[in-house]
């Protein structure tokens, strides 16, 4: 085949997989055609806001102290806006100035940004990362996520169409180019609320060959510390940023681990990835050492945390790799394990996220199975958060119900 035929031909798959996927987000959000985010039935309602069912229908009912919400059906059911489930927490509080639900983070604690990270393509880094940024962003959090990774499948997840909507300067490009410090041209707000993004496009890839050479021409230029030093200047007004990084140990990976102070490493089950995690830790521990002997304040982490993702609960081989995995990496492992599950799957084909599909995909049983471990997990990540706030609170595993 000639070169000027292959060319032709993967123009068209690119056109064919770009239309595809306007398609799939314009079917799965019509009239709109544009994504948008669900309303929360009062069991997941309550379970985000920390109470009681009943104590959720008492204060939000006709007349009660926060009454909102929107009746279903014929039983007087009420579902929530994230805007009103936000009202609420703001709400209690003020009310009762109960730790519980302050979310917000005071000026003594410092920015939390966490990098998911893993130079191995499959891990489910943007499945972790997009589903920990909507998790914090329920819970009342105010967060930023940033796309690293020029593939743009984070970017893709938030209804973006990278090659169509989202322009260079308004991706990370500008800054690892020098024209910029700051991240202001380039955030964007989301349909969540809370939670804003810097998107991703192709653009990146270049910047990945201009940093070396950006890198020889400016003396004393500290390639490591361009994002750090941008999320530094305009960032200050989050409580929480999440850097998807892409599958390299590249330039854009190498920024997102001295920017953060705290890594997610996804890791499925599998004898695989295990051997090439342990690669991942040891180049990422080399690149430590040689940026240390040009810069004396080296790089201190709040946490590094492995999770287990793509959990296959009923693969007894996955449960000798996670029993070896537990063994050998001991508190640096998250307790709690992301399985795979048939909502999951289906959420991934329709262009959504597990936050933002109903009960109606697959059945009711597999996506609250689902939910609960995805609560679960993000909950524990929030618990380690708040630890590095050094707040007293104990994040539980939040439940798919909260009926007590």
């Amino acid at each position: 085949m000639k070169l000027s035929r292959l060319k032709e031909r993967l123009s068209h798959g690119a056109d064919v997989c770009q239309i595809t996927q306007q398609k799939i987000v314009a079917l799965e959000n019509a009239p709109q055609d544009r994504k948008r985010l669900k309303q929360f039935p009062t069991v997941e309602a309550a379970v985000l806001l920390g109470v009681s069912e009943s104590y959720l229908r008492q204060i939000t009912k006709d007349g009660g102290e926060f009454t909102c919400g929107t009746v279903v059906g014929n039983n007087y059911r009420r579902t929530f806006t994230l805007q009103e489930l936000h009202w609420i927490l703001d709400g209690l509080h003020e009310k009762t100035r109960d730790e519980r639900y302050r979310r917000r983070r005071n000026p003594t604690e410092k920015l939390q940004v966490v990098a998911v990270a893993n130079f191995k393509g499959g891990a489910a880094k943007t499945t972790t990362a997009v589903h920990l940024a909507q998790y914090m962003a329920l819970r009342g959090y105010r967060v930023l996520a940033v796309d690293l990774d020029s593939q743009a499948s984070l970017t893709s997840l938030f209804g973006l169409q990278p090659d169509t909507d989202v322009e260079p300067e308004e991706t990370l490009y500008p800054v690892f180019r020098g024209e910029t410090q700051s991240l202001e041209r380039c955030i964007r707000q989301t349909y969540w609320p809370r939670l804003d993004l810097v998107p991703s496009n192709l653009s990146l890839s270049q910047a990945e060959f201009e940093m070396p050479v950006r890198a020889q021409r400016e003396k004393n230029f500290a390639f490591w510390l361009v994002l750090r030093d941008a999320i530094q200047k305009s960032a200050t007004n989050y409580d929480l940023v999440i850097l998807d990084c892409p599958p390299s140990l590249g330039f854009m990976s190498i920024n997102a681990i001295f920017a953060a102070t705290g890594v997610i490493v996804p890791v499925p089950p599998s004898m695989i990835d295990f051997a090439s995690t342990g690669q991942f830790f040891r180049m990422c521990s080399q690149v430590l050492e040689q940026v240390e002997e040009v810069d004396a304040n080296g790089k201190e982490i709040d946490f590094f945390k492995i999770l287990i993702a793509k959990h296959n609960v009923t693969d007894q081989n996955q449960k000798q790799i996670i029993h070896l995995m537990g063994a050998n990496f001991g508190d640096m492992l998250l307790q709690n394990p992301m399985a795979v599950t048939t909502a999951l799957d289906g959420a991934g084909l329709r262009k959504r996220t597990y936050y933002e599909i109903d009960d109606q995909v697959g059945t009711r049983q597999s996506y609250m199975r689902g939910l609960a471990f995805l609560n679960s997990v993000n909950a524990e990540i929030e618990g380690v958060m708040l630890k590095a706030w050094g707040r007293q609170e104990a994040v539980r595993a939040l439940p798919t119900s909260n009926a007590a």
